[in-house]
């Protein structure tokens, strides 16, 4: 039994709490940097349009779906997989309450898949207010008072303007263009959830390729959602291609070295080649056999013995504890005096199906 601590819990929260302050204090009260530009750079001269996925349909799916995923593939594992294995895995309770692991789950993956949202957002926002890149839609959101309209021929980098157009959301958006947040968080969520369904889905799911499906699905959405940021003269190709790269490594870390979520596939012992290894929400094999009266629990390592023919023409041969004669085609034997072995053969101590160590006499 696992006694939940309130104090851990309550702790988890304010974390996520003051990792989201920061952005919070982004939007709403920091500036970007004000960069200046080329009268005659037609890159940032495109026509403003509309975003195919706006912010909040990002922000809902980008969400709702890797969430939807976790919970039905935790629903599943304890409903269908483990409904014959339930007594191999931890009890927890919290105070006086029962706990059941499904709660646990949930609460540990998806409070993993917020942390890295916040990680992931913390570090566009650095870059976005920091740099101050114009949006290819800049000039004609800004509409400066110099270069706008009329651009002179000495090619001077302009710093000293004001922008003259009616939409101050617009021109504090235009000037956030490194890089693309929404490349970034989608890649975060494709790379997780991908990673996160190939740890706790430990084996076929009816068809081999259903989770295959799902993970093509999620990096489909995500290249849909880079693409239209480049179709939509929201953010230049660097732009895009760099969020794409950040998102993707911020996923993978979180993924398998915060989260660690291939340490903690829980998967059965039945299921298990290697029985000996103990995973995350798992108790022990020979504590699990123990209290079911199969075996009794021993700290000792479990030894055989093999013998290694050292003389023989064709080369060493391996036998075992019984006679040489019982093999075809041998007529020689192991001679035993007194316990001894004789020098023509070598015993090897195994420790397990891999590590042979040689013991000298």
């Amino acid at each position: 039994m696992v006694e939940l601590s309130i104090a851990k819990i309550v702790c988890d929260f304010a974390v996520l709490v003051v990792c989201a302050i920061p952005l919070l204090l982004f939007h709403e009260f920091v500036t970007p940097y004000k960069r200046g530009f080329y009268c005659d750079d037609e890159s940032i001269r495109y026509p403003y349009r509309g975003s195919t996925v706006s912010r909040q349909m990002l922000i809902v799916v980008g969400i709702l779906i890797p969430c939807a995923l976790i919970i039905a593939t935790e629903v599943f594992r304890a409903v269908l997989w483990e409904k014959k294995c339930a007594h191999q895995f931890k009890a927890y309770r919290c105070r006086q309450y029962n706990v059941h692991r499904l709660i646990v789950r949930l609460y540990v993956f998806i409070g993993y898949f917020f942390l890295g949202i916040c990680f992931n957002q913390l570090l566009c926002d650095v870059a976005k207010y920091t740099i101050g890149r114009q949006r290819p839609h800049f000039m004609e959101v800004c509409q400066p008072n110099i270069g706008y309209n009329n651009c002179a021929n000495d090619h001077k980098y302009i710093t000293d303007y004001v922008c003259t157009g009616t939409n101050k959301y617009w021109i504090h958006e235009s000037q956030l263009s490194f890089y693309s947040g929404h490349s970034a968080f989608s890649f975060f969520a494709a790379w997780f959830t991908t990673f996160y369904l190939q740890a706790r889905l430990y084996k076929p799911l009816y068809s081999r390729l259903v989770v295959p499906v799902i993970q093509f699905a999620l990096f489909f959405g995500a290249f849909y959602v880079a693409y239209t940021r480049v179709s939509d003269y929201k953010h230049h190709w660097s732009d895009v291609l760099v969020g794409s790269i950040v998102g993707s490594a911020t996923g993978i870390i979180v993924a398998l070295y915060v989260a660690e979520l291939f340490d903690k596939r829980e998967i059965p012992v039945k299921e298990i080649e290697e029985n000996n290894v103990c995973q995350f929400g798992l108790m022990e094999k020979q504590i699990v056999e123990a209290e079911e009266g199969k075996i009794g629990v021993t700290d000792r390592p479990v030894t055989a013995i093999r013998q290694i023919r050292t003389d023989d023409p064709r080369g060493p041969s391996m036998m075992g504890t019984g006679s040489a004669a019982d093999r075809p085609g041998t007529s020689n034997n192991i001679e035993k005096t007194n316990g001894s072995i004789d020098n023509n053969y070598k015993s090897e101590l195994y420790l397990d199906p891999v590590l042979v160590v040689p013991i000298n006499y």
